[in-house]
């Protein structure tokens, strides 16, 4: 038997959209939660460096003294640009929770000595043993010593850390800069008698003396 279907019951009923129209949809709705997810990686990539305020604002200051200066092919002005970093690392004190990279670790428990990125071709420096730094890299920069036996740069909860850490991992550190021997202790970090060749090559990968307090692996 034949079923007949009034034209009445059927002219209300939209007909379903194309397959198409429904793929769009989900591409438009992709292409918008991918620039999202894109954005927020953005944000969550940046350096770890860049994180803490202080760290920021301290490498930030060393870059707009070092840049012009270097730029201008003035020895005068690149050995003021020198002076005044060292000054700006003097104002640091203390510092927490800045974000660095392990680099380089000398010595043993008793005479260890660290190395550690805390930014772009920016690091600090602490060591136990002066014996150690003085036959090291760093002999140039010491022109002078005191006779009182200086502090230790890393405090033994920091030595202990260091065993569970390996070269090249993302640190956190807290301490204080300058903070290792001492004031007067050493001329280096005034760069007194030093030549145009040694003070550009500071203000292109400075590096400064401090004191750790506390250094574990970082979780970000």
């Amino acid at each position: 038997m034949t079923h007949l279907t009034s034209p009445t019951l059927t002219r209300g009923v939209a007909s379903s959209p194309p397959a198409r129209a429904g793929g769009e949809d989900v591409l438009r709705r992709n292409i918008l939660l991918g620039g999202a997810s894109l954005v927020l990686t953005g944000c969550f990539d940046r350096p770890c460096h860049e994180r803490n305020p202080a760290q920021k604002a301290f490498l930030d200051g060393l870059q707009e003294l070092a840049k012009p200066a270097l730029a201008s092919n003035n020895p005068l002005r690149v050995e003021e640009a020198a002076r005044q970093s060292i000054a700006l690392a003097g104002k640091v004190g203390a510092f927490e929770d800045w974000c660095g990279t392990l680099t380089k670790i000398e010595g043993n428990a008793q005479t260890a000595g660290v190395t550690i990125d805390i930014g772009r071709q920016v690091s600090l420096y602490a060591f136990n043993d002066w014996a150690l730094a003085l036959a090291g890299t760093v002999t140039d920069f010491f022109s002078t010593r005191s006779r009182a036996a200086p502090p230790p740069g890393l405090s033994e909860a920091t030595v202990a850390a260091l065993k569970t850490l390996r070269l090249g991992e993302r640190v956190t550190l807290s301490g204080r800069m300058g903070e290792i021997a001492g004031s007067g202790v050493f001329d280096f970090s005034r760069l007194f008698g030093k030549s145009t060749a040694e003070h550009r090559q500071f203000l292109q990968t400075p590096r400064f003396v401090a004191r750790i307090e506390a250094l574990k692996a970082s979780k970000k």
